[in-house]
């Protein structure tokens, strides 16, 4: 059977179309529209033009659906919406007019699920495993890719692009800005004891994924590499540093749509390399798409 799932986040809304039987999966296509929810927050509410932009987006995937002929069709929303204070509206709205239900995951689900979604890419059997979004990052402490630890924090590329930097760039008091508060964050996450030490790190997001990209246009990886020493992610941001005029016209080039939170990331994802002292990164493609799928129509 053939099955939408539509993973609505702060940035970004994406459709991955997958044929699943009771053992396995395929992504057969995957559609990306970014509608940047998080802008169309106030006061803890989403405004009803952030509630008309969901509305129509939704009701643009769910066309390509019908187009296809699909009809088993599962919507979840993480960070995006499960903070509002009118979340119950906006699901009663999204339910009545473009009739999907959206299945509401909190930070822990969340992480468990990018974590089972990933599970079978991770190559290293002991470490931590984050899912970076543009409201919150996800983190998985795990040993013999059992999961031993799942905590949320409420910091993402867009919101503290939004927080934080005036333009595009951040400034280098912006940048220190930043730092200080990941390393306050990650001051919050307890280590589990039954880890002595954190030499590998698994990763995935939009985010993640265009930090790779950026290593491949400089020939630091190769195209099909997905490990590496995370001593180039320092050499990154310096590299990225020198001119920010340069910067904003690479991410341009690399990924225009995530030139506003894509050094930002590259932030969070310094911070907890230097927070564990990791020496390897592996960069995953699946993730909580691919969990809930999983979870819900496979099993383990």
């Amino acid at each position: 059977m053939n099955i939408g799932i539509i993973d609505i986040g702060s940035n970004t809304i994406r459709l991955n179309v997958y044929e699943s039987n009771k053992h396995s999966f395929h992504l057969l296509f995957s559609k990306k529209e970014n509608v940047g929810l998080i802008s169309y927050i106030n006061k803890n509410n989403l405004t009803l033009e952030g509630i008309n932009k969901l509305k129509q987006c939704l009701l643009r995937l769910k066309k390509t659906l019908d187009t296809l002929g699909i009809h088993i069709i599962d919507a979840f929303a993480t960070a995006s919406l499960r903070n509002l204070d009118n979340k119950d509206e906006v699901l009663a709205i999204i339910s009545n007019t473009v009739k999907i239900n959206i299945v509401l995951l909190s930070g822990t689900p969340e992480g468990n699920l990018s974590f089972k979604g990933a599970m079978h890419q991770i190559e290293r059997p002991e470490g931590l495993y984050i899912d970076s979004g543009g409201a919150s990052t996800e983190f998985v402490f795990y040993k013999h890719y059992n999961n031993l630890a799942t905590y949320s924090l409420n910091i993402g590329s867009l919101n503290l692009f939004n927080k934080y930097v005036k333009k595009v760039i951040p400034t280098k008091e912006e940048t220190i800005q930043i730092q200080k508060r990941v390393q306050c964050e990650l001051e919050s996450v307890p280590t589990p004891k039954e880890i002595s030490e954190f030499q590998n790190l698994a990763v995935t997001g939009g985010n993640m994924r265009a930090v790779r990209s950026l290593l491949v246009h400089f020939d630091w990886i190769n195209r099909d590499e997905y490990i590496f020493s995370a001593d180039k992610i320092n050499k990154l941001l310096q590299t990225l540093s020198n001119n920010r005029t340069d910067t904003l016209h690479l991410f341009l080039k690399i990924k225009p749509e995530r030139v506003h939170t894509m050094f930002c990331g590259l932030l969070i994802l310094e911070g907890i390399i230097s927070k564990y002292s990791i020496k390897t990164i592996q960069i995953c493609t699946n993730g909580v798409r691919e969990g809930y799928l999983i979870q819900k129509y496979i099993g383990d």
